[in-house]
């Protein structure tokens, strides 16, 4: 079976973001982050205060995916703060957390797209034409690509590193109990540490074209 999704986690300061941007854009897929779904679900009318009323109506998860589908634009190039997973409503409210897995289930379902963040690695995880990929790297690399990026010391550069791997690692086990960083979640693991966005973006295109083993 081809690659239809790609699935990307990644710890901050690995890149992450630049190898799933490159990935979609060699794959001519769309490219779905936090900040698109976001701005998608504000443009259908869908907030965090309306999500339990909207998440028995398929007529607003129809108007996200349009919204998604109107908006095929790359986000533009520069760093953000990290998602702050403990305190955005749109992690912690368990209704806007369920919509959201529909509106990556759906997208998944309509396939050609590079999926970023959102525990699409859990959701889509019995979909064989899904590729889930996490980029990692070890914190002195991190930490150099953070400093570089928003202009940081190193120990703030750090305190960034061990403030969103603790969310992160605490947020897949409240919520899917499971391991965010636990190899088995996905089929590719990559370290940034010593290649280039691009490069892992090469990694991950030869693996997309690999056959699927089949053990049914």
């Amino acid at each position: 079976m081809s690659t239809r999704v790609v699935s990307i986690s990644r710890q901050v300061g690995t890149a992450g973001e630049e190898v799933a941007q490159a990935v979609a854009s060699r794959l001519g897929f769309r490219y779905v982050d936090y900040q698109v779904i976001q701005e998608a679900a504000a443009e259908a009318g869908v907030s965090p205060e309306t999500v339990s009323e909207a998440e028995h109506s398929p007529s607003l998860l129809t108007r996200i995916l349009e919204a998604l589908a109107r908006n095929p634009a790359m986000p533009a190039a520069g760093w953000a703060d990290p998602v702050p997973l403990a305190t955005s409503p749109l992690y912690t409210s368990a209704d806007y957390r369920r919509f959201l897995e529909d509106v990556i289930r759906d997208l998944a379902e309509r396939g050609s797209c590079v999926i970023v963040g959102h525990a699409a690695q859990v959701i889509l995880r019995e979909r064989p034409d899904t590729v889930r990929v996490l980029v990692t790297g070890s914190p002195k690399f991190r930490a150099r690509r953070i400093m570089a990026g928003m202009g940081v010391d190193e120990k703030e550069a750090l305190k960034i590193i061990e403030r969103t791997d603790t969310e992160r690692l605490d947020y897949f086990r409240r919520f899917y109990d499971t391991g965010w960083l636990t190899p088995s979640t996905y089929d590719l693991c990559i370290s940034t540490d010593r290649i280039s966005p691009g490069q892992a973006a090469d990694i991950i295109l030869q693996f997309a074209s690999l056959p699927r083993l089949s053990f049914s």
